[in-house]
């Protein structure tokens, strides 16, 4: 899938015997739906261009493809062998697809879907300009009769970010579509109604399941620094959403 890329990955691609699917419009929801329009398969296999897949990925998908209409498998959060705080920080919360599945959601970093599920619920919904769709479309999925299963042995690796602005823009982006997704569907979260994460010492480290008994007390402030710093981030996309009317 070639979605607006600048790069010559499609070009290599090509060239080594890949057939090269084309979305202009960079999308994450359009570059999937443009992937399922093309395929003749039964299951459609979703993965990023920043994860690595285990070499049995796929064989493991299928092994379990008979356990829901939509399987989850684990995503490991890949950093640096001598990680930075950033990344550090990274490997506290990002991808635990094993607590979401029971929340009925999962990340298409991940995720294999049957594809009569997938013509059900119309596909990805191309209004999510940034994050969000993947949980967007496993809810309407579970809400339309295809439950979420999950499957451990199935992995992919997903980069961890490394930098402070990508940080930064990632944070910024999940609190938009989280924010879009409580308009669309009455799920996710609008985090500038709930400020105090952003305001109060280290409640947004414990607001995503952590206490300082696991860390020493310089880096449990490193990270609560950076969880605060998330938050604001989430915040500060979430009220952007609301002044755009993302809906």
């Amino acid at each position: 899938m070639d979605n607006g890329s600048t790069d010559a990955t499609a070009t290599v691609a090509a060239e080594l015997g890949a057939r090269v699917v084309r979305e202009p419009i960079p999308s994450r929801a359009r570059a999937r739906n443009c992937g399922a329009r093309a395929a003749n398969s039964g299951l459609h296999a979703c993965t990023d261009a920043d994860c690595v897949p285990d070499r049995r990925w796929l064989e493991s998908l299928l092994d379990c493809a008979d356990r829901a209409p939509l399987v989850a498998g684990q995503v490991r959060t890949r950093v640096r062998s001598d990680p930075n705080a950033i990344e550090r920080f990274e490997l506290l919360w990002r991808f635990d697809q094993e607590a979401w599945v029971p929340q009925g959601w999962a990340a298409t970093a991940n995720l294999l879907i049957h594809a009569d599920a997938y013509e059900a619920v119309g596909g990805f919904d191309p209004a999510y300009r940034h994050y969000t769709e993947d949980a967007d479309f496993c809810l309407r999925a579970g809400r339309a009769g295809f439950p979420l299963g999950y499957s451990a042995s199935a992995i992919v690796e997903h980069q961890g970010e490394e930098k402070l602005w990508p940080f930064i823009r990632r944070g910024f982006m999940h609190g938009y579509g989280s924010n879009q997704a409580f308009h669309r569907i009455g799920a996710g979260y609008r985090a500038w109604h709930e400020p105090a994460p952003a305001l109060f010492g280290d409640r947004a480290l414990r607001t995503i399941g952590h206490s300082p008994d696991r860390f020493s007390r310089r880096e449990w402030r490193a990270m609560a620094r950076l969880a605060r710093l998330s938050y604001c981030a989430r915040m500060t996309g979430s009220i952007w959403a609301e002044l755009v009317r993302a809906r």
